[in-house]
């Protein structure tokens, strides 16, 4: 991967991270929470395994 396809991936997955972290904070219903989480994991995932 070259170094801006990675900073763009690493900007965007900051972005994800912002935009849903809010939800997961306040979200009281533990099943919602959960796929949220999960959807940060493999957001992340696919980033750092990505070549």
């Amino acid at each position: 991967m070259k170094k801006i396809e990675r900073m763009a991936g690493f900007v965007g997955l900051l972005l994800l991270v912002a935009f849903l972290a809010p939800y997961v904070l306040k979200l009281t219903q533990v099943d919602i929470t959960l796929i949220l989480l999960g959807g940060l994991l493999l957001a992340g995932y696919d980033f750092f395994t990505s070549k």
